[in-house]
C-alpha cells in the first residue's frame, strides 16, 4: 500500500501494518548476536547479566521472551524495552524502518523525538557540505589528510566541519524553518548567559557524527584544529540530551556490531581518528568512548556482542591514570578484558598510519590480563623502601582489584583461583605479608562489595501467575483464534480467578465485539501492560512446549472444561441448598440425585447405563 494511503487506516490497522512490515528477528538482531536453536532464535539478554543465551526469539509466532527476566513481547515491547521509549516512539521508529507513513491526529501527536532526529540529520549534512566544498574549511582537510585519513574514510564516515563563526549553523537553521529551540535542544546552539540570543555551539571544529545502535545522529564531537589558543578544550562533545548520553553511547558502534558479533571481540580506543584510522585499515571491530572514560552502561553493551574487551591505552601518565579508573568497572563484568598498552607518545591513529595493521594486531594480540597490570603498575610505583602506609595502600589497591572480579567470569573456577594464587603469591613474595593474612583481607572485601552491590537492571514488574483455570482459558485463545466466540459466548469475566486473566479476558471479549480476530498477535497490540504481554508470551511458549494440538481438540477438551465448571458450581450450589434449606423427603431425594449427578459430571465421569 503507498505511503500516502495510510492516512485513511484506523490506528490499530496501522500498529498491525507496522508490525507485519517489521521482522523481529531483525530488530532485535540490530541489538545482539543471535544464533539459530532449532526454530527459533537466541541471544544474551540485555537486561541481566547473561552468560549463555537466555533470550529466544520466535520467528513464526514474532515474539521474544527471557526466561530468566520471565519477559516477553512483541517487537514494540522489545524495542520499548531496550530504548526506554513509550509505545508512540516504538510505532514511529518502526515505521520509519518499514517505511510507513503514520497519519497525523487521530490522538496521534507529531512525534518530538523524529523532530530532533530530523534536526540532527539536518546538521549532519550542513558540516559535511562545509567540509567537502567550503574555501574556509581547507585547514581542516589539511588536519585530516596530515592524521593519514583518506577521502573514502572522511566520506563514508559523514565528517564534517563547522566554521568559526557563531552564527553559521543558526542562520541555516532560520533560514530552512528550524527553530532556535530545537537547536538548544539538540545541544547544537546554546542560549547566551544574558539571554541575549544564542550562538552555536561547535565553531572552528571537525565534526564526527555520532550514532545510535540504528544508524541514526544523535549527537556530536567536535574536535579543533591544531594552532588553536592553548586553553581551547580539544574536544568538546554534544551535551547530554533527549537522545544521547556519553555515558551508554560509543562512536562507531552502530558499523561495529556485526564484524565485533563475527571476532567475538571488541577493541575500545579513546578518539574519533583512532577508530576511524583503525577502519581504514580493515579493523571493524574498533569503537571509541566519547570523551569519558569506560564504564559499566558501556561494558554492557558490548558483552551482547563481544566475549571480550580490549582497551587500547596510551602509553603515558594519563593512560595509566584511565586504566586505573575503568579496572574496577571491567573487572566487575561477566567478560574476558585486557589491556593493550602503546609506547610513551604514540596513538593509535599514528600507529595504524605509519606502521599499517599488523603493528596495531600486534599490540592487540600482546594485551594482558588487567589483574596483572594492577599489580605490576602498584609494584612499580612501590620503591623499595616504601614505608608501611604505601605498602599497604598498594596491597589494598590489588586487592580490591582482585575482589572486583565477577563470578560469572567466563574463565572456569580452577583458572580463576590460579589466577588469584599467583597474584597473592606475588605480593606475599614482594612484601613479606602471608598469604593467608592476604586471603583474608580479600574475602572481607569480597563480603563488603557484595553487601553494596546493586540490584540488576533486569526489566521491572513480575509476570502474575495465573490459577489453571484461567491459563487453559488464555492458552486457547492465544493458541486457537477460532475459540473467541465460544469463549466469550461460555465464559464471563467473573468465571475467572485472577485480575490478569480478567483483563486479558476482556480485551478478547471487546476484540470479538468490533470484528477483529483474537490471537497472540492481536491480544499483544490491544495490551500495552508489559507484564500482561510477558504473560500472554509465556503462555504461548509453554504451550507450544508441550507439542503440537489439534484446535479441534483444543476446542473439544475447552467445551469438556466449561461443561465440568458449569457442573461444579451447580454441584456447590445443591449442597448449599441441602445443608441451609427445609426440604421435605422426595425434594431432597431428588436433589442428592442431581447432586450426585452434576459431581460426576464435574468429575468428568460418565452417567451410568442401565441394565
Amino acid at each position: 500500500m503507498p505511503a500516502q494511503q495510510s492516512a485513511s487506516l484506523p490506528r490499530d490497522d496501522i500498529k498491525e501494518r507496522v508490525r507485519d512490515a517489521v521482522d523481529i528477528v531483525d530488530v532485535v538482531g540490530s541489538y545482539m548476536t543471535l544464533r539459530r536453536a532449532g526454530k527459533a532464535m537466541v541471544g544474551l539478554c540485555p537486561w541481566h547479566d547473561d552468560s549463555r543465551p537466555s533470550l529466544q526469539v520466535n520467528p513464526e509466532r514474532q515474539t521474544y521472551r527471557c526466561w530468566v527476566c520471565d519477559v516477553g513481547g512483541d517487537v514494540f515491547n522489545f524495542l520499548m524495552r531496550m530504548e526506554k521509549i513509550e509505545f508512540r516512539e516504538a510505532l514511529e521508529q518502526l515505521a520509519d524502518r518499514a517505511g510507513i507513513t503514520l497519519p497525523r491526529g487521530r490522538g496521534l501527536p507529531v512525534d518530538d523525538k523524529a523532530t530532533l532526529l530530523s534536526v540532527l540529520s539536518w546538521a549532519a549534512d550542513r558540516f559535511r557540505e562545509c567540509l567537502r566544498s567550503a574555501a574556509e574549511a581547507g585547514a581542516a582537510r589539511d588536519y585530516l589528510r596530515t592524521r593519514g585519513l583518506s577521502p573514502a574514510t572522511i566520506e563514508r564516515f559523514d565528517l564534517g566541519f563547522a566554521p568559526q563563526a557563531w552564527d553559521w549553523l543558526l542562520r541555516q537553521a532560520a533560514a530552512a524553518g528550524i527553530s532556535r529551540q530545537d537547536l538548544v535542544r539538540t545541544g547544537l546552539a546554546v542560549e547566551r548567559d544574558d539571554r541575549s540570543g544564542h550562538y552555536d555551539r561547535f565553531r572552528g571544529r571537525v565534526m564526527f557524527p555520532i550514532r545510535d545502535p540504528l544508524g541514526r545522529c544523535v549527537a556530536f564531537g567536535g574536535r579543533v584544529l591544531p594552532g588553536e589558543r592553548p586553553d581551547t578544550a580539544k574536544y568538546i562533545n554534544s551535551p547530554e540530551t533527549p537522545l544521547f548520553s556519553k555515558s551508554s553511547m560509543l562512536y562507531g558502534l552502530d558499523t561495529a556490531r556485526e564484524p565485533m558479533s563475527t571476532s567475538r571481540r571488541a577493541v575500545v580506543v579513546e578518539g574519533y581518528t583512532d577508530c576511524l584510522a583503525a577502519r581504514q585499515a580493515g579493523i571493524d571491530d574498533v569503537v571509541a568512548v566519547l570523551g569519558t572514560a569506560l564504564g559499566e552502561r558501556h561494558a554492557k553493551l558490548l558483552r551482547r556482542y563481544a566475549d571480550r574487551i580490549i582497551v587500547v591505552l596510551d602509553g603515558d601518565d594519563a593512560g595509566r591514570r584511565r586504566a586505573n579508573e575503568i579496572l574496577d568497572v571491567l573487572l566487575a563484568e561477566p567478560v574476558d578484558v585486557r589491556i593493550a598498552r602503546l609506547p610513551a607518545g604514540v596513538d593509535p591513529c599514528d600507529l595504524l598510519v605509519e606502521r599499517g595493521r599488523e603493528a596495531f594486531e600486534e599490540v592487540i594480540a600482546a594485551a594482558g590480563d588487567p589483574l596483572d597490570y594492577r599489580l605490576d603498575e602498584s609494584l612499580a610505583r612501590l620503591p623499595a623502601d616504601a614505608g608501611d602506609d604505601a605498602a599497604l595502600a598498594s596491597v589494598e589497591s590489588i586487592l580490591k582489584a582482585l575482589s572486583a572480579v565477577s563470578p560469572r567470569s567466563p574463565l572456569s573456577p580452577s583458572q580463576r583461583q590460579l589466577r588469584e594464587d599467583q597474584v597473592l603469591g606475588r605480593l606475599s613474595r614482594r612484601l613479606g605479608i602471608s598469604r593467608d593474612a592476604l586471603r583474608a583481607r580479600l574475602l572481607d572485601l569480597r563480603k563488603e562489595s557484595g553487601a553494596a552491590a546493586v540490584a540488576s537492571d533486569a526489566p521491572a514488574g513480575l509476570v502474575p501467575r495465573l490459577p489453571a483455570w484461567d491459563r487453559e482459558v488464555i492458552e486457547v485463545l492465544v493458541g486457537v483464534p477460532d475459540s473467541a466466540g465460544l469463549i466469550v459466548r461460555e465464559v464471563g469475566p467473573g468465571d475467572l480467578d485472577s485480575p490478569a486473566g480478567r483483563t486479558v479476558f476482556e480485551a478478547a471479549r471487546r476484540m470479538h465485539a468490533e470484528g477483529r480476530p483474537v490471537a497472540l498477535g492481536g491480544l499483544l497490540l490491544e495490551l500495552v501492560d508489559p507484564a500482561l504481554q510477558s504473560l500472554l508470551v509465556a503462555v504461548d511458549e509453554s504451550s507450544a512446549a508441550r507439542g503440537p494440538l489439534d484446535p479441534q481438540e483444543r476446542m473439544n477438551h475447552l467445551e469438556d472444561a466449561l461443561r465440568r465448571r458449569s457442573a461444579q458450581r451447580q454441584a456447590h450450589a445443591s449442597a448449599r441448598t441441602l445443608k441451609t434449606s427445609q426440604l421435605d423427603a422426595g425434594s431432597e431425594a431428588e436433589l442428592l440425585e442431581r447432586l450426585v449427578a452434576q459431581r460426576r459430571v464435574a468429575q468428568g465421569m460418565t452417567e451410568p447405563k442401565d441394565g
